[in-house]
C-alpha cells in the first residue's frame, strides 16, 4: 500500500495546491493521500484567515483521504521545527511511504546534497556560518550564504526561497529520523507570497483579495470545492481578520510579559526586553513588529514569539507526541484502522485526551474564534469531518 503525506496550511486551498496534490498522487502512485495541517496560527506566527476545520474540509473535498492537525508548538514555528512536527507525525504513523512537497526546484539531488552538508557540516561551512552571524545576519540568511559557498552550483535565488528552505528542512528531518519515507518534490508554479491575481494566485494573494472585497478574483484562484467552503465561511463571518487579536495582544504585553515571552523558543538575547519596551508605543501588532525587527530578528520570528505569548503556549516537546484527527473520507476507514494499530495517538476527541500540548492547541483555536468575532466555546467539542 502506498500512502503519500503532505504537510501544509491551506489558508486557503487554491489551484496551485490542487496541482501539487495531483502531481504528488501521480508521481507516487498513492492509494491514499494524508495531509498534516498547521493549526490556528501559521508558521509565520499570524492567525490563519480560515478556521482549522474549514481548511481541513477544503483538503478533503479536493481529494485528500485523511486530514490531521499538527500541535501548535510545531505549526507556529520556524522551518526546521515545523518540519520536525509534520515529518515526525507522518513518520510515527508507520504507514506513510512518500512525502511530497512543493518547491522552487525539483532537483532532489540538490536537496539531498544540501541536507547532508547541513546535517554533517564541515569546518568551512561552520566558519562561513559564524562569519554571517557575526555581521548581524539572521540565522536563516547566514545559513543560506554558507550553503551557497559549499554548493556553488545552486542558483543564488534558491537559497532564500521559502519552499526550498522548507523542503530542505523536510529532507534533513527524514535523514535525522532515518525514515523510510521517500521525498518527492514537485516544481512550484507561481510566486510564493506574490500578490498577483489570476488562476495561479498564491494563498497570500487570495487572502488579500478576500480582505479587499474581491471575492470573484479569489474564487478564480480556487477549485470549486474550496470556493464553496470559502463562500460559506465569508457569509457566516467565520474568517479571522489580520488585526482581530491586536488589542488582546497589546493588553497582554503592557503587563510584565517578559517571563512568558522567554518561554518561546523564538526569544533569545534579551528580545523579550525590547518587545516589552516597544509595546507601550503602538496600537497594532504590525506596528510593534516593525519597531522590534532587525537583521538578527526578522518579522516572522517576532510574530511567532508574540503568538506564543498570546496563546500561552508552554509545551515545546522535542518531537510531536500526537496528532488531532480533523477529518477523513469514508474510503479511508481501513487506513484509519491500520493507523490505530501503530500506537501513535491520533486524537479524535480532545476533551477526553490528556496530552499537555492539547491545552495549548485548544486555547489557540478559542483565541482564533474570539478574533473572528465568534464565541470561543466549541473548540474542544468540534466534530471530526466525514466526507463520502
Amino acid at each position: 500500500m502506498r500512502v503519500c503525506g503532505v504537510i501544509a496550511e491551506y489558508d486557503p486551498f487554491h489551484r496551485g495546491h490542487l496541482y501539487h496534490f495531483s502531481r504528488a498522487r501521480e508521481l507516487t502512485g498513492a492509494d491514499f493521500m494524508v495531509c498534516v495541517l498547521g493549526g490556528a496560527f501559521s508558521q509565520r506566527g499570524e492567525a490563519m484567515l480560515f478556521q482549522t476545520f474549514d481548511r481541513a474540509r477544503m483538503a478533503l473535498e479536493n481529494g485528500f483521504d485523511i486530514a490531521v492537525g499538527m500541535p501548535l508548538s510545531f505549526s507556529c514555528a520556524q522551518a526546521n521545527r515545523f518540519a520536525r512536527g509534520g515529518v515526525g507525525i507522518l513518520h510515527q504513523m508507520n504507514l506513510v511511504s512518500h512525502l511530497s512537497f512543493g518547491c522552487e526546484t525539483d532537483r532532489l539531488d540538490w536537496l539531498e546534497t544540501a541536507a547532508n552538508i547541513m546535517n554533517r557540516p564541515d569546518g568551512g561551512y561552520v566558519m562561513k556560518l559564524r562569519e554571517g552571524l557575526a555581521t548581524g545576519q539572521s540565522f536563516a540568511k547566514a545559513q543560506g550564504k554558507a550553503l551557497l559557498e559549499a554548493m556553488p552550483e545552486l542558483p543564488e535565488s534558491l537559497i532564500s526561497s521559502p519552499n526550498f528552505i522548507l523542503g530542505l528542512s523536510y529532507i534533513r528531518e527524514l535523514k535525522r529520523l532515518d525514515s523510510p519515507m521517500i521525498p518527492v518534490p514537485v516544481m512550484r508554479s507561481g510566486s510564493y507570497h506574490s500578490l498577483d491575481g489570476g488562476p495561479l494566485a498564491s494563498a497570500t494573494a487570495v487572502r488579500s483579495m478576500l480582505m479587499n472585497g474581491d471575492e470573484e478574483g479569489a474564487m478564480d484562484a480556487c477549485p470549486e470545492p474550496s470556493g464553496l467552503i470559502i463562500r460559506q465561511a465569508v457569509a457566516s463571518g467565520r474568517i479571522h481578520p489580520p488585526d482581530g487579536l491586536d488589542r488582546a495582544l497589546i493588553a497582554s504585553l503592557i503587563s510584565d510579559s517578559r517571563k512568558a515571552l522567554r518561554r518561546s523558543p523564538e526569544v533569545a538575547e534579551g528580545l523579550e526586553q525590547r518587545i516589552h519596551q516597544m509595546a507601550r508605543l503602538v496600537t497594532t501588532r504590525r506596528e510593534l513588529i516593525s519597531l522590534v525587527k532587525s537583521k538578527r530578528y526578522p518579522y516572522a520570528r517576532i510574530s511567532r514569539a508574540l503568538s506564543h505569548l498570546l496563546t500561552g503556549a508552554s509545551d515545546f516537546p522535542e518531537a510531536p507526541e500526537y496528532a488531532r484527527l480533523l477529518g477523513f473520507r469514508k474510503r479511508a476507514i481501513p487506513l484509519l484502522s491500520a493507523l490505530a494499530r501503530t500506537g501513535f495517538p491520533i486524537i479524535d476527541r480532545p476533551a477526553r485526551a490528556g496530552w499537555p500540548g492539547l491545552t495549548d492547541d485548544m486555547r489557540a483555536e478559542e483565541l482564533w474564534a474570539l478574533g473572528a468575532g465568534k464565541p470561543p466555546q466549541s473548540a474542544w467539542r468540534q466534530k471530526v469531518i466525514v466526507v463520502d
